[in-house]
């Protein structure tokens, strides 16, 4: 027995197609459930996964109060089995996806954290300027093509495609409720910030290559403001990310190390000559770094105001 856990936020544009794949999965020895916590949804959720979640080992649970990772903590308290497979309400799994995550576990039992391969489903055709300038992991939390089964660091095994043995959970971790996907300018990176915790626990990740699930790109995704806000949200996760690995004496300014400011002001100059020339492509790159870093500056100064 496993369980599949995962949230979803009015997720009824997504839920069918996803909900249709589960019906087509091969069942792992022991068997499996799925759970899925309702994380305050507006839309017709509810009544789709009653709908096409028929005829599945579906329990959907409530969770009004919004936030996925406290959605998620949430839902551990109803896991069964020995492993959590761990996805989003927008991901449709290959027909093999709990099989190949069921049968890596049991070959190494000296693993804890399993991560497999993450594509894109495009909505129609990506435009050229996406797959040439975009940062395809960041934005979109696609796996970087070729990469073999195998041990990993943590920071390879991606949420949508994740799973943790029990032991983990009851070893007392959960999902830092402080960041992820929740109402407003969210913290991105909540998976990878969990992975990287339980990783200096002591426990040890391996990607599988041949368990495969498509993530569900909406049109609105593949807009400029939209990708840009992604990378203020990777601003945002880096600089938390980075905050132990930088000596106390580095010199800052608004919590922010100063050479963050220098490569700002590098950036908007960047920026300020794409304009004048008209290169979209350099003017993407330097509104990327831009935004990046206003993140980072941004989540500098709400941490060194926690602690003033």
């Amino acid at each position: 027995m496993l369980t599949v856990l995962f949230a979803t936020h009015n997720g009824a544009g997504t839920l069918p197609r996803v909900l249709a794949a589960y019906r087509e999965l091969q069942t792992p020895p022991g068997g499996y459930q799925v759970v899925v916590v309702d994380n305050d949804s507006t839309d017709a959720t509810v009544a789709v996964l009653r709908e096409h979640g028929a005829g599945l080992p579906l329990q959907v649970l409530q969770c009004p109060q919004r936030g996925k990772n406290r959605a998620l903590n949430q839902g551990l308290g109803a896991i069964e089995g020995d492993l959590v497979v761990l996805t989003d309400d927008d991901t449709v799994p290959q027909v093999n996806w709990l099989t190949q995550l069921e049968q890596t576990a049991t070959g190494h039992p000296g693993y804890d954290l399993f991560g497999g391969r993450i594509v894109a489903d495009w909505p129609g055709t990506c435009p050229l300027w996406i797959l040439k300038l975009v940062n395809l992991g960041a934005t979109y939390g696609v796996t970087p093509p070729g990469q073999p089964s195998g041990p990993v660091p943590s920071e390879r095994i991606w949420g949508a495609n994740m799973a943790v043995r029990r032991r983990v959970f009851d070893a007392g971790h959960r999902f830092n409720e402080d960041i992820g996907p929740a109402a407003g300018q969210y913290i991105m990176g909540s998976e990878t910030e969990f992975s990287g915790r339980v990783e200096k626990a002591g426990h040890k990740a391996w990607f599988v290559a041949d368990a495969v699930v498509a993530h569900i790109i909406r049109p609105h995704q593949m807009e400029r403001e939209w990708i840009l806000q992604r990378a203020f949200r990777l601003g945002r996760h880096m600089c938390l990310a980075e905050h132990d690995s930088i000596p106390p004496d580095v010199p800052r300014i608004r919590g922010a190390p100063r050479w963050k400011y220098r490569e700002l002001a590098e950036a908007l100059t960047r920026r300020w000559w794409a304009l004048a020339r008209g290169d979209f492509d350099s003017r993407f790159r330097a509104d990327w770094s831009v935004n990046y870093l206003r993140g980072y500056l941004y989540q500098a100064l709400q941490q060194a105001r926690s602690i003033a």
